[in-house]
């Protein structure tokens, strides 16, 4: 006797089987994580969904790539802005970051000079047990991500937040990262100690990528790579080569994406990565 296996519709629409064909397809997430049941969600969550930006229509509905259970572009903007605010207090109290008179907050002087938390794996064994074949020196041994993943100062491409209005069809899209731009082949290193907890392979929108979670509650994400040189469950320390840039996925010109969650009981919430980078990074000209 054969037993048939099929996916439920629901599923494959969000997410694209996860359980069926093994990886998961956010673009054109249809609707909110309200909407979905607490099966869908575990779902998503258990394949790693990270969106890459959301959009809305003209009344300020979601109506793609929305994982937040929000009803409109007001609220998650304003959600937006509370996590971003909780990370300055957190950067300056606990990382030797300090608020200007214009209310940012820049790292100590040095740009990387602050005091690291305690590395999360004994003796410095980290790069060892990721079998880290290709190791930058240069940064330095932390739990918090910060630095540029390329090793220097790029110029920025697209900046997080609300980039974009499209006159066109007049939605807009609010982009969860910032844009590097970065030749094919560009290093990029892991800017911090973490454990890689998916790897995305030729995802629509993410293209080849990776995402690491970090002892500090942060998680990282590095979209449109050409390669990606680890595998999920590997663990890794601040230096270790990770993959190299490209231009996979839902991707224009080569780049390197890159996108910085906080992790709380309540969720995660992508937070502006210009915390996490040098100060000297501009907007290309």
């Amino acid at each position: 006797m054969k037993i048939k296996i099929f996916c439920p519709l629901i599923i494959t629409m969000f997410v694209n089987g996860v359980a069926c064909a093994g990886f998961l397809e956010p673009v054109g997430f249809p609707k909110t994580a309200a909407d979905l049941s607490f099966v869908d969600r575990m779902t998503l969550n258990a394949a790693g969904y990270e969106p890459y930006e959301s959009e809305y229509d003209e009344n300020g509905k979601c109506i793609s790539g929305c994982s937040y259970a929000l009803p409109n572009i007001e609220d998650e903007i304003a959600a937006m802005e509370r996590y971003n605010a909780m990370v300055n207090t957190e950067l300056v109290a606990e990382y030797g970051y300090h608020e200007t008179e214009n209310g940012e907050i820049v790292p100590p002087a040095g740009g990387n000079g602050y005091a690291p938390p305690a590395p999360s794996f004994p003796n410095d064994t980290a790069g060892d047990a990721a079998n880290c074949s290709i190791k930058n020196t240069d940064f330095m041994d932390t739990d918090l991500p910060y630095r540029s993943p390329v090793g220097r100062v790029l110029c920025i491409t697209s900046d997080y937040g609300v980039a974009r209005k499209l006159a066109w069809n007049k939605t807009t899209k609010i982009h969860y990262g910032i844009d590097l731009a970065a030749p094919i082949g560009t290093p990029i290193y892991a800017p911090a100690n973490g454990v890689v907890v998916t790897v995305f392979n030729m995802n629509k929108t993410c293209g080849n990528g990776i995402i690491i979670s970090h002892p500090s509650n942060y998680r990282t994400q590095y979209c449109h790579l050409n390669t990606v040189s680890v595998s999920r469950g590997d663990q890794v320390s601040s230096g270790c080569l990770i993959g190299y840039s490209g231009n996979t996925g839902q991707s224009t010109g080569p780049h390197l994406h890159y996108a910085v969650h906080k992790v709380t009981a309540d969720g995660t919430m992508a937070v502006n990565p210009r915390k996490f980078i040098e100060p000297e990074h501009k907007m290309c000209r």
